[in-house]
């Protein structure tokens, strides 16, 4: 019996599986709360939250909408609902109106907005001066509708104003994601790359920050589809910081519209270093153990970049075997054999077959 498997599985158990797909840890907004991701690990994953793009309906005393808003407000993105002068209900003050997401226009929670939000609500009384001034908080949830109704006796045969902040918890437009990678080996060259997993199309841009929070290389569409892709040295410090946002946000404030799930991926030593799974700045007998731990359980040790481990990736080890490691330090060159053979070397079982002799047969052997 073949002894690499036993010789793999040691180095398994010695070095671990590097390169989980990780989550990020909120807020991580700015670069003083980037998520702070564990020695080994490559890929994360996280969402760009854009605020909810609200409707906003009026209701009377029987219920029915008789006036809506998509985009009138004077606060938030552009994207948020507000009316003004609407007059209150009948002759006690009653104030009755409902917030769902774009598109919803019966009011029924056929939407898929989500996302906190502010609601402020002023009146007047029956002279038009300013009577009360009324605010809430809610978070709307794709499917969700958010009703309001209660009396104010200072606006009897009076009106009311309504609009929406939908910023919510959000200081700018939108979201944007920091992460610090740590454990990485210095003077190393990287690959930063975002990807789509769900395959929504989302448009990122990805920029590279130094110690201090200035930033230090960025890329918006070098990557496919709209998604990022950087290049850079890891610093002697061991740690690079990168910043996850939407397409045209220069200034990384979160100013921008891409909303969605995405996955951010290191590798290090580039390319040629697809196949460093456990990030020692080394292709080696390490990497195929961690590969072997991670095959089919996601992109623990994806090569080439599908977010998948699976045996195309064990083929790109095999290609990279020795990348990073001195001539003499490399214990053999590994041949290329067909894919499945390899694969069953790999995992300990053998792609050659027993030949047995037909029943009934004997070979007789010469005296020595």
């Amino acid at each position: 019996m073949s002894r690499i498997p036993k010789f793999f599985a040691s180095i398994a158990l010695a070095t671990g599986l590097a390169s989980a797909l990780a989550q990020a840890a909120e807020p991580n907004e700015t670069f003083a709360t980037a998520t702070i991701l564990a020695p080994g690990v490559l890929t994360v994953s996280d969402q760009l939250v854009q605020p909810p793009d609200t409707i906003l309906g009026i209701r009377n005393f029987l219920g029915a909408i008789v006036d809506f808003d998509d985009d009138s407000s004077p606060v938030g993105n552009g994207h948020a609902s507000g009316l003004v002068g609407v007059p209150t209900q009948q002759q006690n003050g009653t104030i009755s109106f409902v917030i769902s997401g774009y598109g919803d226009d019966d009011f029924v929670g056929n939407h898929g907005e989500s996302g906190a939000l502010d609601v402020y609500v002023q009146t007047y009384d029956s002279f038009g001066d300013p009577a009360n001034l009324f605010t809430s908080s809610a978070t709307l949830a794709p499917g969700s509708v958010e009703e309001y109704s209660f009396v104010d006796e200072d606006a009897v045969l009076g009106s009311y104003d309504v609009y929406i902040d939908n910023l919510g918890y959000f200081s700018v437009n939108a979201d944007i994601d920091y992460f610090t990678f740590t454990g990485l080996t210095p003077g190393a060259p990287f690959t930063a790359q975002t990807f789509d997993p769900q395959n929504i199309a989302i448009d990122t841009q990805l920029g590279w920050f130094g110690d201090s929070g200035f930033l230090i290389s960025e890329d918006d569409d070098g990557g496919s589809d709209g998604l990022s892709l950087l290049t850079g040295t890891v610093p002697p410090n061991g740690k690079v910081t990168l910043a996850v946002t939407g397409t045209n946000d220069d200034a990384y404030l979160g100013d921008h519209f891409a909303s969605g799930p995405y996955e951010l991926k290191l590798t290090l030593g580039g390319e040629d270093y697809a196949a460093d799974f456990n990030n020692d700045g080394k292709v080696n007998a390490a990497d195929l153990a961690a590969w072997k731990l991670a095959f089919g359980q996601g992109a623990g040790a994806d090569a080439n970049g599908d977010l998948k481990t699976d045996g195309a990736d064990f083929l790109i080890w095999q290609r990279q075997f020795g990348s990073g490691v001195p001539a003499t330090a490399a214990v053999a060159t590994i041949p290329e054999p067909a894919s499945a053979a390899l694969l069953a070397i790999a995992f300990g079982g053998s792609a050659m077959s027993i030949v047995r002799q037909p029943p009934g047969r004997r070979v007789r052997h010469p005296a020595a």
